[in-house]
């Protein structure tokens, strides 16, 4: 599955039964990705886990359901993340807390490439959060036109010179040195300071 970061959805799951999985059967449900891994996840056992006595269903208020949730009448105990939508690359592992903090990134930064830079710092949130917040230097339809733009602001040179400037090399070599990162998405150049 592709993502891209513009799109208008709300992140989501498609979370399945392993023991129905493993059976031939497919017994899951598509569930929206909050920010919140606890509500997340008890949404999901209310669609899987049978309740307590008094209860009868899962109710996600009662102390002695959430304490108590007892397998699931499939006779599966084992949850996995079958597909999925607007998280970025994501495997199978049910992992609530990692996919909640994809989806309170996006809500947070959502006019930047949340997901292609999640990508590029090996999907570490925190780092990701750090350069989302303060590397972040806008984008460009190319390295070069951002080069040329930096510079002006910068008053980097005389007026005269810059049209015989390589603005694209330029752009290469501040990359090289580390001054600056690039992602490419969708055809435009997000910068971020090194």
């Amino acid at each position: 599955m592709t993502d891209t970061d513009d799109r208008s959805d709300v992140p989501r799951i498609y979370v399945a039964c392993l023991h129905c999985y493993n059976c031939g059967r497919l017994h899951g449900r598509w569930f929206d990705v909050g920010t919140d891994p606890d509500e997340l996840h008890h949404e999901i056992l209310g669609f899987f886990a049978t309740g307590c006595e008094t209860c009868g269903d899962y109710e996600a208020e009662c102390p002695e359901c959430r304490a108590f949730a007892s397998l699931f009448p499939c006779g599966g105990e084992e949850l996995a993340v079958h597909d999925h939508e607007g998280v970025g690359p994501a495997g199978e592992a049910y992992d609530l807390p990692h996919l909640c903090a994809v989806a309170d990134l996006l809500e947070e930064f959502s006019d930047r490439p949340v997901l292609a830079y999640l990508s590029h710092v090996d999907r570490d949130i925190d780092q990701a959060r750090e350069g989302l917040r303060d590397s972040y230097a806008g984008s460009w339809r190319s390295a070069a036109e951002w080069a040329e733009s930096w510079a002006e602001d910068a008053e980097l040179g005389v007026q005269q010179l810059w049209p015989y400037v390589d603005w694209e090399r330029y752009a290469r070599d501040l990359e090289l040195s580390g001054a600056v990162q690039t992602l490419e998405v969708d055809g435009v150049v997000h910068v971020f300071w090194g």
